[in-house]
């Protein structure tokens, strides 16, 4: 009786949670509408290359199919047998949830490995260093760019000399995480302190922390992970920068631009906002290169829309097999290593 009630005020504050951010969605629909004005928006789609905009996609589907493997790879690093296909299937799954916003895909991803294979730390784990490495890859990007923006002396902007400061602030960030998973003395002294502090579920942490961390053996997978990483995110920075050509707007002054801003949307991706927050933020953001305000709010919401597009197969997945399990096969469920 105690579980079914739980298992009801779940579904309800799911529910509340879902329009709540389907409301937001709208507001914001209507707060782009109002700013840019509807005949403008009109026009402004009128004239999109669409030749573009399925590079755009092609750039985007290929990318996602490389961070399935990715996903893969991390998954059997601590032997985690799940096969391709059922990877495959579980990460287009979580990528098209993450770009409509209203669930957490990686959350969905952890939740079905715990669930099936009763090894829900190494999922989170193989979640965490996927989306890690990402982040680490597009982080380098935006390093590369901030330096060509100095070459070219282009700091004259106070809003963007801000912002590239703040990349460098993440990528220093990012190097000390990294340098965290791939040291273990690293992790001595932080399962030493959690110790020490007595900390609540201490050894739920210690246990998370020493699945996550990276050793020496895996410097093959380091380096392999690192190539695919740079490749993935340099296809999703494409998908973007396909959206600008779409509408005419890319030029080589705001081209390196793109490789700055973009992953500070993607660390939006982190929390999944309503559909609309990301995009509004992103034109805002290529406002401030000199592209008109239309333009730049309509190619971030063509970027998703292509992302949403080329992760489709996903949400047709969950809709089909999830409730059956995504591939249906008996396993034995092995106890977390």
């Amino acid at each position: 009786m105690v579980q079914a009630r739980l298992q009801q005020n779940i579904r309800v504050s799911g529910s509340i949670r879902n329009a709540v951010k389907l409301c937001i969605t709208a507001l914001v629909i209507v707060y782009v509408i109002n700013k840019l004005g509807w005949n403008n928006i009109i026009s402004t789609c009128r004239n999109i290359n669409l030749w573009y905009a399925l590079g755009g996609l092609a750039a985007c589907a290929v990318s996602i199919a490389l961070g399935a493997v990715q996903w893969y790879l991390l998954l059997h690093r601590k032997n985690l047998h799940l096969s391709f296909r059922e990877a495959f299937e579980l990460y287009y799954i979580g990528m098209f949830f993450n770009n409509i916003g209203t669930v957490a895909g990686d959350g969905i991803k952890v939740a079905y490995v715990k669930q099936r294979h009763a090894m829900g730390k190494i999922g989170f784990a193989a979640t965490f260093l996927d989306r890690f490495a990402g982040l680490l890859a597009l982080s380098v990007f935006a390093s590369i760019g901030c330096i060509v923006l100095l070459h070219q002396g282009e700091f004259h902007n106070p809003a963007v000399l801000k912002i590239v400061r703040l990349t460098a602030v993440l990528l220093v960030l990012f190097a000390c995480l990294l340098a965290f998973l791939t040291m273990r003395r690293l992790r001595r002294v932080f399962f030493a302190l959690v110790n020490k502090l007595r900390l609540p579920k201490r050894e739920f942490i210690n246990d998370l922390v020493a699945v996550t961390g990276l050793d020496f053996n895996h410097f093959s997978l380091i380096v392999t992970i690192g190539l695919l990483s740079l490749v993935i995110q340099s296809l999703r920075i494409a998908t973007h920068l396909c959206s600008a050509a779409a509408f005419g707007i890319l030029t080589p002054h705001n081209f390196v631009y793109f490789f700055i801003f973009i992953p500070l949307m993607s660390l939006l991706m982190i929390v999944p906002l309503p559909f609309g927050i990301r995009e509004t933020v992103g034109g805002h953001l290529f406002s401030l290169t000199g592209i008109q305000n239309q333009a730049a709010f309509l190619m971030q919401f063509m970027a998703t829309l292509i992302g949403v597009a080329g992760s489709l197969w996903g949400g047709i997945e969950f809709l089909i097999n999830v409730p059956r399990g995504v591939h249906q096969h008996k396993n034995s469920a092995p106890n977390p290593s």
